[in-house]
């Protein structure tokens, strides 16, 4: 089975969901000191890569989770959040923008946690292969992406900042916020997401700023550029 890691800020907390993983056949290690190797921005990581996943326990504060995914966005490791809380789907949905491959309920049935660690989500995820950057910067008009994911990507292009939902929904659909185009909008970012980095775009790409809305990543400016050709669809809009 699997070999994971279990980042936790108290390993006693931990002992009946290690159980529960052990019973499914997976090794298990869990630690509170390497929550800091991992936080390290100088790290290299190494010791990761030796884990098929990461388990993140629900004694670490959405901060502390959020920093971890965002220091380890470049490695391939699928990561899961273990919690006490259940989540709405679109909150789901911001957190696996931000590199959660799953959620996990803290005391899950045997069935469910096998499930959950098999998904094909989680397995998708272990398979990332990040490719080398660039040396000089691509035209935008040169990805292959669908109409509504190029408008999505010139809009976040061009504002260089954080762009609320509710402007994103308007500039898009021509409506207003509702569950239906929070939802229809996660979809389509994660999908642009994943057609720029399966393209050969490094980096977060693009990042979920919590109760406010989406930006480009900085270092997608690195490595992208407006063409003349954009720039004409772009004044059309």
């Amino acid at each position: 089975m699997s070999q994971i890691l279990l980042l936790t800020n108290n390993p006693l907390n931990e002992q009946a969901f290690e159980v529960r993983l052990r019973q499914l056949g997976h090794e298990v290690f869990t630690s509170k000191l390497m929550i800091n190797l991992c936080l390290s921005q100088n790290s290299k990581h190494d010791i990761i890569h030796m884990f098929d996943l990461i388990i993140l326990s629900e004694t670490l504060a959405n901060a502390e989770v959020k920093e971890l995914l965002s220091t380890l966005s470049t490695c391939a490791t699928p990561i899961l959040r273990k919690s006490d809380e259940r989540l709405e789907e679109t909150d789901l949905e911001e957190w696996k923008e931000q590199g959660l491959a799953e959620w996990i309920v803290s005391q899950p049935t045997l069935e469910v946690l096998r499930e959950k660690l098999s998904c094909e989500k989680v397995r998708k995820e272990g398979n990332i292969v990040f490719l080398p950057k660039a040396e000089d910067k691509r035209p935008m008009s040169g990805f292959s992406l669908s109409g509504g994911e190029v408008k999505l990507f010139q809009l976040l292009f061009q504002q260089k900042k954080t762009v609320p939902r509710e402007e994103i929904c308007l500039r898009m659909w021509n409506r207003g916020k509702s569950n239906s185009s929070m939802s229809q909008l996660s979809v389509m970012v994660k999908h642009l997401k994943d057609k720029l980095a399966g393209q050969g775009i490094e980096g977060p790409i693009i990042e979920t700023c919590w109760g406010r809305g989406y930006r480009l990543h900085e270092s997608v400016y690195d490595q992208v550029y407006l063409d003349s050709a954009d720039e004409k669809l772009v004044k059309q809009q």
